[in-house]
Order: C-alpha cells, then sequence, then structure tokens
C-alpha cells in the first residue's frame, strides 16, 4: 500500500487516506496507457480532497509530469471557463513565461462569453478549436503527461461543465488526466448527470471519500488527543477538519476554542462571506437557536416572515450550511455542529443577546424542554430576567435527573449566578444544589464538588446556612478521599468574613476535625479537647459531635474510663429520646465517629443501633458517599455480635460503594471484615487474602484493624502461620497496632496461633499471655479482659495446666459474652481443655475448623448426612469430606463416638 500522509495544523504528519490514494494515483497512471481519463473526486467539506490533490500533484511532478491546478469559486460561478484560466495561466515555460501552447488555449477560450448561448453548429466548431489547442498543450508537456486538477468543482461555471462533458464523450489522443473534485452535496444538477453518466460509461473513475475508520482517525489525532479518541471520531463523524479542531483545546462543541481564530476556523467560514445580508441574518438566528431549529423558530429570531425564511433556508440548505435534521419533519441542523459554533462567534453580541431573548420567549410558547430554555436564558445578556432564575433551576434538575451532574451543577451555578445579580443577599436553598453535589461524591469526584463549592459559597449569605453548606461540602469531599481540600474549604470559611460569627465558627471548628475521621485519619486528642471553650455556642448537634470526638480520641489512646461519659452524652446529644426521625446530614457523619467509638469500646450492639441509624437516613437521602464508612462500621458490629451473614451483607456493598466513591481504604477494610466472617460461616479461602490495596499515608494507622481481622480469618480457616505472618510481619517482639483497646485482642490471637502450630513459636506463648494481660489492665474493658483471659488459658493448655486453663477459659467466656468469633474460640478451648486434649494432637477439639465444629456438633446430634448438607446448604459429598477430617482429628472411628465424645463435654 502506498504510503500517503498529512500534515495538519500542528505541521505533523500522518499517514491517512492510503487506500483512496492508491486508487486516485491508479486512474492518473492509466492515462498514460489509454486515450487519456477523468476522475471525479467527492466528499464533505473537511474530509481531505485538497489534500490528496496536492499529494497526487506531489507525485507526478516526482516523474517527470506536468500538473496544472484550477480551482472553483462562488464569486466566478458565472465567469466561462474560469477553472481553466486559472489552471493554464499559470503554466510557465523557460524565463518564466507562459508556455505559447497553453496562451493559444486562452486565446481561444477567452474568445467566448457563453458557450449556452451558441447555436449546435458554432458550439461545436468551438469545442473543435478547444480540442485542438488542448492537444497542442498535451503536445508541450514533458513526456506528453498532463495532469489537471480542478477543485471546488461543484462552483464550475456551465461552460467549464460543457467543456469536461465534451472531453468525456470524446477523449483527447494522448496522456491528459482530468481530475474534478467536488462536494456531492453542492454540485449543480447538470454536472451531477454529467458524471453519473459517464460513470456508467466507464468514462469517468470515482473516490468518494466518506468518513475515517477508528484507526485512522487515531493516527490523524496521534498527539494532539486529550481526551479519548472514539469519543472524539464519534462527535467529528470521522472528518478529518472536525476532529482536529475537537482535539484542540478548548474544542468542545459549546467551547470557544483557539482553533476559531486560526486555519481552522477560517475553513469553517470561508463559505459564508458572499452571503446575502438576509441570508446571513437567518443563519445567524439558526446557530442561535442550536444544533437542531425549526423554521418557524428561525423567522422569529431573526424578525423575518415566514415565507421569506423558508426562502433563505432552502438556499443555505442549496449551500449545504444547514441540512434537514432527519429526527422530525421540519427540524434542520447545522451541517455539523462546529460549523453553527464558528457562525455563532461571529455574530454581534449585543444582536446576539436580543435574539437569545427572542428566542427564549418563543420557545417558551411551545413548551421547549427546560435545558433548551435554560441555554437561551444563560445567554440573554442584560435583557436576562429574575423569573428566568427558575428556567435554569429546572433545567438543573433535568440534567441531574438524566444522569449529567457536571451539566447540572453547571445550571445550579448559573442560578445562583443570576439570583445574586437580581436579588442581591441569597442564599442558594440545599434542594438545589445538594442533590448535585450527592451526584458528584457518589462517583469520587472531587472537582466537582470544588467547583459546585465555589459557586454555592459565592456571594452574600445566611451565616448559619453558610455554615452548614461548608459542612455539607467538606463532608462530601473527606469522604471521596479528599480530606486535604476538605480542610481547605473550612479553613477559607473561618479566614472570611463569616467566621467572626461565634456559633458559626464554633461549628466549623468542630467540622474541621470530624472531616479528619471522614477522611481516614485520627485527630489529635488535643485539638478535639480545645473545642470545649466554645460550648457556649453549641447547637445539639454540635455538641453531640464534639463529645463524639472526644470519647472516640480517649477510646483510641486507651483511655476508656474517660470515654464513657462523653460517648454516653454524645449518643443522648445526638439520637434524643422522642419519636424515631431521620438523621440530618450532620447527625449521620457524627454518628458515625460514636458508632465507631462504641464499637472499640466493645458496645457493639449500641454502635450497630446507631450506625444503622444514619445508614438508614444516609441511604433515604442519597448520600452515597457516607456508606462505605456507615457500612463497614454496621459490618464490624455485626461480625462482632455473630450475625456474620448481616455482616457479609453490609460489607460486601461496603466493597462495591467504596470502588465508586474513591476509598481504597475502606475498600480494604471491607474485605478484612468480609474475610472474617466469611471464614466463620466455613469459607477460609479468603483469609488467603494479605490486606489487599496499597492506601495513602494518611490512613496507614488504621491497617493494622485489617491485619487482625485477616488473621482473625486465618485463624479460623487453621492456618495459625498465617496469623503470626500478619500480625508480626518482620519478625517483632510486639505487635504494630497502634489502638491500645485492640492490643489484647491481637496478643490473644498471637497466642492461639502458637498452640495450634505446636513449634518453636509454642515458646512465646508464655510472653503473649502476659502482654495480653498488660494490655488489657491498661484499657479496663471487659472484652480486653475476655481476650487475655483466653491468652492464659492458651498458656496453660500448652503447658498442660488443665485445671487453670478451663478456669480461664471460663472467665474468658464470663467476660466475652455468648456472641462473636471470640466467645465462640473460648468454648471450643473450654471444651478440650475439660476433656484434657493437647491442642494439635488428635481429640483436640480445638483443632476443628468452624466448618468441622458445625458438621461435627449436628453429627453428633444424630443428624444424618443428607440433613446436614440441608442444615448447612452443602453438598453430601462436602459433608463427608469434613466428617473424615473429623475423625482423624478427634482420634474416633465412628459416629457413635463422635457423639459420646461430644455429649462428656460441658456447654
Amino acid at each position: 500500500m502506498t504510503v500517503t500522509t498529512l500534515h495538519n495544523e500542528s505541521g505533523r504528519a500522518t499517514v491517512v487516506r492510503s487506500s483512496e490514494y492508491d486508487r486516485l494515483a491508479q486512474l492518473a497512471a492509466s492515462a498514460r496507457e489509454r486515450c487519456g481519463a477523468v476522475a471525479e473526486l467527492t466528499g464533505d467539506p473537511g474530509t481531505g480532497k485538497t489534500w490528496l490533490l496536492t499529494t497526487l500533484a506531489e507525485q507526478v511532478r516526482r516523474e517527470g509530469g506536468t500538473v496544472l491546478r484550477g480551482r472553483c469559486a462562488e464569486a466566478e460561478a458565472e465567469a466561462p471557463f474560469h477553472p481553466l484560466l486559472h489552471a493554464f495561466g499559470t503554466w510557465r515555460g523557460e524565463g518564466g513565461r507562459i508556455v505559447p501552447e497553453a496562451a493559444a488555449l486562452l486565446d481561444t477560450l477567452g474568445a467566448t462569453t457563453c458557450t449556452g448561448a451558441m447555436s449546435f453548429a458554432e458550439r461545436r466548431r468551438f469545442h473543435g478549436a478547444v480540442r485542438t489547442a488542448l492537444a497542442g498543450c498535451l503536445g508541450a508537456a514533458p513526456g506528453q503527461t498532463l495532469l489537471l486538477l480542478l477543485d471546488d468543482f461543484h462552483w464550475a461555471d456551465p461552460s467549464s461543465v460543457h467543456l469536461v462533458e465534451t472531453l468525456m464523450r470524446r477523449p483527447l489522443e494522448g496522456a491528459l488526466t482530468l481530475v474534478v473534485a467536488y462536494r456531492p452535496r453542492q454540485v449543480p444538477l447538470r454536472l451531477r448527470s454529467v458524471l453519473e453518466h459517464g460513470a456508467e460509461l466507464g468514462t469517468v473513475g470515482s473516490v468518494r471519500l466518506g468518513p475515517l475508520p477508528l484507526t485512522e482517525s487515531a493516527a490523524l489525532l496521534g498527539d494532539l488527543v486529550t481526551a479519548d479518541v472514539r469519543r472524539l471520531h464519534e462527535q467529528g463523524t470521522g472528518n478529518p477538519l472536525y476532529m482536529t479542531a475537537l482535539a484542540v483545546p478548548g474544542g468542545g462543541p459549546d467551547d470557544t476554542g483557539p482553533w476559531s481564530h486560526g486555519g481552522l476556523g477560517a475553513r469553517l467560514l470561508v463559505e459564508t462571506e458572499l452571503l446575502p445580508a438576509r441570508t446571513r441574518t437567518v443563519l445567524h438566528a439558526a446557530a442561535v437557536l442550536g444544533d437542531v431549529f425549526d423554521m418557524e423558530s428561525a423567522a422569529e429570531v431573526a424578525q423575518l416572515d415566514r415565507a421569506e425564511t423558508c426562502r433563505l433556508l432552502s438556499d443555505l440548505r442549496t449551500r449545504d450550511l444547514v441540512r434537514y435534521a432527519g429526527t422530525d419533519p421540519g427540524a434542520l441542523t447545522f451541517r455539523h455542529p462546529l460549523v453553527r459554533r464558528a457562525v455563532y462567534e461571529t455574530i454581534d453580541s449585543c444582536w446576539r443577546a436580543s435574539a437569545h431573548r427572542r428566542a427564549l420567549d418563543h420557545l417558551a410558547r411551545t413548551a421547549a424542554s427546560a435545558t433548551r430554555l435554560a441555554w437561551h436564558a444563560e445567554r440573554s445578556g442584560a435583557e436576562t430576567r429574575p423569573s428566568d432564575a427558575g428556567v435554569l433551576a429546572a433545567a438543573a434538575h433535568d440534567a441531574l435527573h438524566a444522569g449529567h451532574p457536571a451539566e447540572a451543577a453547571h445550571w445550579v451555578g448559573a442560578t445562583l449566578r443570576l439570583r445574586r445579580a437580581t436579588a442581591g443577599d441569597t442564599t442558594p436553598e440545599p434542594g438545589l444544589w445538594q442533590p448535585v453535589a450527592r451526584a458528584f461524591a457518589a462517583t469520587g469526584d472531587a472537582a466537582g464538588l470544588r467547583r459546585l463549592g465555589r459557586d454555592v459559597l459565592g456571594g452574600r449569605q445566611d451565616p448559619r446556612a453558610r455554615a452548614e453548606a461548608v459542612a455539607f461540602l467538606s463532608t462530601a469531599m473527606a469522604a471521596v478521599g479528599h480530606g486535604e481540600d476538605a480542610l481547605g474549604v473550612i479553613a477559607a470559611e473561618l479566614n472570611g468574613a463569616h467566621g467572626a460569627d461565634p456559633v458559626t465558627r464554633t461549628l466549623l471548628l468542630g467540622q474541621a476535625q470530624l472531616v479528619k475521621v471522614i477522611g481516614g485519619a485520627i485527630p489529635a486528642r488535643t485539638d478535639v479537647e480545645a473545642l470545649a471553650r466554645n460550648a457556649g455556642y453549641e447547637d445539639p448537634v454540635t455538641r453531640g459531635g464534639r463529645l463524639a470526638l472526644l470519647g472516640m480520641c480517649a477510646a483510641i489512646t486507651g483511655d476508656t474510663r474517660d470515654a464513657e461519659t462523653p460517648l454516653r452524652q454524645a449518643a443522648h446529644a445526638l439520637v434524643p429520646g422522642g419519636p424515631i426521625r431521620p438523621a440530618t446530614p450532620r447527625e449521620a457523619a457524627h454518628l458515625l465517629v460514636l458508632s465507631w467509638a462504641e464499637a472499640m469500646m466493645g458496645w457493639y450492639e449500641d454502635g450497630r443501633a446507631h450506625a444503622g441509624h444514619a445508614l438508614t437516613a444516609s441511604r433515604e437521602r442519597g448520600d452515597v458517599h457516607m456508606l462505605p464508612m456507615l457500612l463497614n462500621t454496621l459490618g464490624y458490629t455485626l461480625y462482632h455480635l455473630g450475625r456474620t451473614a448481616d455482616a457479609l451483607s453490609a460489607t460486601l456493598e461496603a466493597r462495591a460503594t467504596a470502588d465508586r466513591t474513591g476509598r481504597p481504604d475502606q475498600g480494604g477494610l471491607a474485605d478484612a471484615v468480609t474475610a472474617a466472617a466469611w471464614a466463620i460461616q466455613g469459607r477460609p479461602t479468603m483469609a488467603r487474602y494479605a490486606p489487599p490495596h496499597p492506601v495513602s499515608p494518611s490512613i496507614v494507622s488504621r491497617t493494622p484493624l485489617n491485619a487482625l481481622l485477616f488473621a482473625e480469618a486465618a485463624l479460623a480457616g487453621g492456618d495459625p502461620q498465617r496469623v503470626v505472618a500478619l500480625l508480626l510481619p518482620d519478625g517483632d517482639v510486639k505487635v504494630s497496632e497502634p489502638v491500645p483497646v485492640l492490643a489484647a485482642r491481637c496478643y490473644e490471637l498471637l497466642a492461639a496461633a502458637c498452640l495450634r502450630t505446636g513449634a518453636e513459636t509454642g515458646d512465646r506463648i508464655e510472653e503473649w499471655a502476659v502482654r495480653a494481660q498488660r494490655a488489657a489492665a491498661a484499657v479496663g474493658l471487659p472484652e480486653a479482659g475476655g481476650h487475655a483471659s483466653l491468652a492464659r488459658g492458651h498458656a496453660h493448655s500448652r503447658a498442660q495446666r488443665w485445671d487453670q486453663a478451663v478456669r480461664s477459659y471460663e472467665d474468658a467466656l464470663g467476660l466475652l459474652g455468648d456472641t462473636g468469633p471470640a466467645a465462640a474460640r473460648a468454648r471450643d478451648h473450654l471444651r478440650s481443655a475439660t476433656r484434657g486434649g493437647v491442642q494439635g494432637s488428635p481429640g483436640g477439639l480445638a483443632d476443628l475448623t468452624v466448618r468441622e465444629r458445625q458438621v461435627a456438633d449436628l453429627a453428633g446430634e444424630g443428624l444424618k448426612t443428607k440433613d446436614i448438607a440441608g442444615r448447612l446448604r452443602i453438598s453430601p459429598r462436602t459433608v463427608d469430606v469434613h466428617l473424615t477430617r473429623v475423625y482423624t482429628k478427634l482420634g474416633v472411628g465412628s459416629r457413635a463416638a463422635l457423639a459420646r465424645l461430644l455429649a462428656g463435654t460441658p456447654g
């Protein structure tokens, strides 16, 4: 295939239209082998006709041929033979003088005015003279090879068309190649008939330029592309000119880009230069109306009568500036949106604003869509009216309903600017802009939130309403992982004029600490304690939020006694007595902090209730950005309450929403709780995944909790070595978990893993038990004490001090309660210790996985394999596999022996 290149405005060469070029070059070469050739090159504006002619001309010149080129123009459409006069008039020989044979042809052509006025005999004699002169030109060409290129032939005069027809019917003897290039939609009927007849006779070869395929569009755009190539290809309809314009920065269909002031813009506008004044007015009216318009609307905007407007639009259709849209009868559109845009930018700004006002008033009477009306309202300039704000707000609602939050945000900003310009001090109602903010946050679009925030917080507003807006926006920004931006919004407000109001300032200072938590960081306890200085200006929600933060900081640092009172008070402030009502956005954010702090304290039922209350309200409002954190908190508490199926439902949804909102830290936590819950339900394979996703430095302090949950999953799945690898990744002697309330739990897991392995790591089991005891004493929580008792029982079991082990496990059960994974482990170890079984050898119940223990209990109750399979929703074959492993681990050989073993143990 011939390699052909096109140079776009950047000057970069690109390989395109190679197959079309090969076809055209083949037609030109065939003229050497027979008596001339005629070819037509057709395509819409911008498809590359002129470039192909230029490329062909360069090739023929390199081969020693002569190339003459003429271009038709609308201004010369009535001048006889003007493209041929232009072509042969540029043929120069030695000394820069016109070639004599070309001069003779020019004299012959210039001797007549119009062939259409000649009689048949006169026309025949004239064409004979022209043929003789052309033959002389062909003889004067080097190698007797002449390429005649006539571009934009749709503007050709009738005499030139007649001459082309003559050459088609009676070709010259010699290597003359005639190529006419034209736009098929603008070609005169006579020329179309002539060329189609020639194609039927085989005397005319055709090369038609359609849209570029996607691969060639990508090659053409190359490094110009800053967006998706496929999108540019579709918007540009595969047209090289349009795609190049769209690829320039600022080249979107509704933007003003630098391309409009360069060659691309000129090429789009050149065919409008000779339009009559009234035709131009109609064209401007159409450009104001938009990409699709109708005749009546154009007449109204142009302020012309319908009959004249219809006639002028017909002229514009003939020129292929506008076309039938093909959607509705009577609907018209520009050849391409870029043509409309280029025309629009040439319109006088004052006339354009008035035209938009006329368009708005007319379309409002026709029940046009809010979006279409808003486009005109926004551009009405000084003629904008206060009532237009309702149109803009309706357009924002429609765009959001259609799933276009960026467009909705644009209309929200236009609404707010109009209201401030016409009403002065206005406070945007939340119902206008908060749904748009929610849509941005639901997809993690922080940039969209920032742009919307600038519009919402512009101008003067009621200080309290403004503070509520800042709280909502900063919460959404932090929830999508942009905590620094959230803090920046709050800081700007505190440093502004509205920050002097004490109630507003108190709310925002508390909000600054809240967004740190939502963003994945832990606020400094001293900063939270300092909020109490402004307690006299707190509303109930602000007070409840401060107490929740204070209680969380105290719990995290291990001061659990200091955490109890503020957490109880926070719960009373945020969820007061009386009828239950949905939590407001601020209340839901503070309830998130409260529920997580309660989970750290081991108050799982309280945490579940508060997280569920906030989650319900957030779902109803569509606050998707809050769901990953609330669902993870809910799932974590349900996991500890022994409701593993409900926990899985919550965390699987948390993972999905975390991916959507751009929170990998919440996705990692969801995976950890999911793995632990699956292991409890007998699906330990999930535990083999390490804490899965890299996270930002701001949330590194939370990742050890993920390791702890994965370690619990590994232990439940019968993989004690992985427990040690997760909790002691560097072989250190101290657990890296920074939260004191969880330290005892980590040390107990290490002790349990050492008891299971029975290897050299078991020598450290006494150390883990001592560390668990110290960690539990430091925080003073019953749950931590239960883990310490469990760890002590593991140490006694390892030393075969069975009586002491039994007492330790009984103490653990008393502190841990009846539910949760730790309580289940305590019961299993208590059974083994009561029997005097040694962990890791046959007969140890604690050596069974969760699923094996479930199968063993049901078999011990006398259920058959089929019944066990139905109860646990697994296959009978899987039941038999589990039973075989149970028999091996417990040293029994039958169901009867298994039942006796289980009956002889307490619980």
